[in-house]
């Protein structure tokens, strides 16, 4: 299935923009030239979430799989075209089956394990899917037959591990003659590079989750930028700690582990300690990760005493704005480099790496202005994109600095539209083709010659106190150097007379205090405008996340009301 229009196609490959790999032509070429190298490791503890022991696999191995689980999903009677929702953590067959289904000419809607009955029957309405793929146990319960219910005898049920009602893809063998149909049938079809591979789904931070198909061209030049990004080097060791379900793990990981020929460890759900010896033992060189656990790795100073770390290069964080002392801090003491990443599923590409931005001070707050005429970066995917701002209120392009405006991008990592939502689309392109990010941005000041971008926020989050903007991301980074906060998260509440207040959310360190004047006055000392000043706080045990981590404002919102 196709759906770039033919003349976006032609534009980009003729611009060398988009090529002719495949998710399986990457893993054949990686077979052929790394064949009897490990390339697929489970986490340690795997037993402890699911099914089945941990399994360590050479790229050999995994290919005898993907032809097996390829040849099961012929003999059900699927085809290419046909729509498979795919939830199970990162345990190595979701990455096997990613590259059978693949093969197979499947569309891949992946969707993150914490989904439910609720979820599932949504995203089944949607994309109307031919089957699914589960697990048979997660967390010591039964979970395939929990989601079973969102589910019709018409689908086709399929999972790791026995459950009832579901096919074992462990224990299913089809027919010998079913064999020799499928690579007959398999041959015969054509796949290509501008052929949808996914459908994955919006976060739903700000309401119900949208499909967001992607082509294999779309995933390979957001893996070539993640290639640069990580610096990657052939055979390396990937280290994946985020849900394969979405831009970060797809792009930064499957395709990329893919592409260096390297080896992927998994690692679900996420344990900080398995998390570090694995980092240690499996000798990893670049991995990714939420900035508050970067900063709680550094208020803990005793986890690095015994771990060697003298093989990871860097460390690629972002979905919240980084804390200047965490990046320096990272490469200073430690010599290990954080990469700054602002990404979507719908094809934002944001990347302030340190060739681009070799100061970690600089690189922690801003992006490079990519796709903007009159300046020159390193990174490749700099030269495939178009980028501008323009003003909420008037909608005009904005070229001047420290003006906050929505973000909007165009080029070769831009997806084509929501899945089956016309109405979705024209809202959320403009008339040059452009795509509106819903995310606050401002050109850097004259001291930075306005190379950069800073980010200020969503446009949806932005809380508005007596006609004054205020950024809750900007308040998120500044409080998260305040020596009582393990955690925090700043949101905006209803007030009468301002419209708006703000309200901060905290987790406070284990044995200390906070109160809502310690706040302020340490906000009074860094020279933080008064009115950014928050005028209520609550003390929680744990802020509130979607599946793949980001802080639910929402939920931020109602613990004022």
């Amino acid at each position: 299935m196709i759906l770039t229009p033919e003349n976006r196609i032609k534009d980009y490959t003729e611009k060398g923009w988009w090529g002719s790999d495949t998710l399986y032509s990457l893993f054949i070429k990686a077979c052929n030239e790394s064949g009897s190298n490990e390339a697929l490791v489970d986490a340690p503890n795997r037993k402890e979430f699911t099914t089945g022991n941990p399994q360590r696999l050479t790229f050999d191995e995994i290919n005898i799989e993907v032809d097996r689980y390829a040849s099961i999903f012929y003999d059900l009677g699927l085809r290419k075209d046909d729509k498979v929702i795919l939830q199970l953590p990162n345990i190595v067959e979701l990455a096997i089956l990613y590259i059978a289904l693949s093969k197979a000419g499947i569309i891949i809607s992946p969707v993150p394990i914490q989904y439910g009955k609720y979820e599932l029957s949504k995203i089944i309405e949607d994309i109307e899917p031919k089957g699914y793929i589960g697990v048979s146990e997660f967390n010591s319960k039964g979970f395939a037959s929990v989601t079973k219910e969102a589910f019709s005898n018409e689908h086709v049920l399929m999972s790791i591990g026995e459950s009832n009602g579901f096919i074992d893809l462990n224990s299913y063998e089809p027919s010998s003659n079913s064999k020799s149909d499928s690579n007959v049938y398999f041959q015969s079809i054509k796949n290509t590079s501008n052929d949808i591979l996914t459908i994955c789904w919006t976060s739903g931070t700000t309401g119900t989750p949208k499909g967001v198909p992607r082509s294999h061209n779309l995933w390979s030049t957001m893996a070539k930028a993640a290639y640069h990004l990580a610096d990657t080097h052939k055979g390396d060791v990937l280290l994946n700690p985020f849900p394969l379900v979405n831009m970060a793990s797809i792009g930064g990981f499957l395709f990329n582990w893919l592409i260096c020929q390297g080896k992927l460890i998994q690692h679900h759900p996420f344990n900080l300690n398995i998390f570090l010896s694995q980092m240690a033992e499996e000798k990893v060189n670049y991995t990714i990760t939420a900035p508050a656990i970067m900063n709680m790795l550094l208020n803990n100073q005793s986890l690095f005493e015994n771990l060697d770390l003298s093989n990871l290069r860097s460390i690629g964080s972002g979905g919240a704005p980084l804390s200047e002392w965490m990046v320096e801090a990272f490469q200073n003491n430690h010599q290990i480099t954080v990469q700054n990443i602002f990404g979507s599923n719908e094809g934002m590409s944001l990347l302030s790496t340190r060739d681009d931005v070799e100061d970690p001070a600089l690189r922690a707050i801003y992006f490079p202005r990519f796709g903007v005429d009159g300046f020159q970066w390193n990174n490749p995917i700099s030269k495939t994109i178009k980028t501008k701002l323009v003003s909420i209120e008037s909608n005009e392009v904005i070229t001047e600095p420290m003006v906050p405006g929505e973000l909007l991008i165009s080029g070769s990592t831009v997806f084509d539209g929501y899945w089956n939502a016309p109405e979705a689309n024209k809202e959320v392109f403009d008339d040059e083709g452009f795509f509106k990010t819903g995310d606050m941005f401002e050109i850097s000041s004259n001291d930075t010659d306005n190379k950069f971008y800073k980010y200020c926020g969503r446009c949806k989050d932005l809380i508005i106190r007596g006609g004054m903007n205020i950024s809750p991301e900007e308040l998120d980074n500044v409080l998260t150097s305040h020596p009582s906060i393990l955690e925090v998260a700043v949101t905006g509440f209803e007030d009468e007379v301002l419209g708006e207040k703000v309200g901060v959310v905290a987790v406070v360190k284990d044995g200390l205090k906070l109160e809502l004047t310690d706040i302020s006055i340490f906000l009074q000392k860094l020279g933080i405008a008064k009115y950014k000043y928050p005028e209520d706080l609550r003390i929680i045990s744990e802020l509130p996340r979607n599946s793949v981590g980001k802080v639910l404002r929402r939920e931020l919102k109602e613990l004022f009301s």
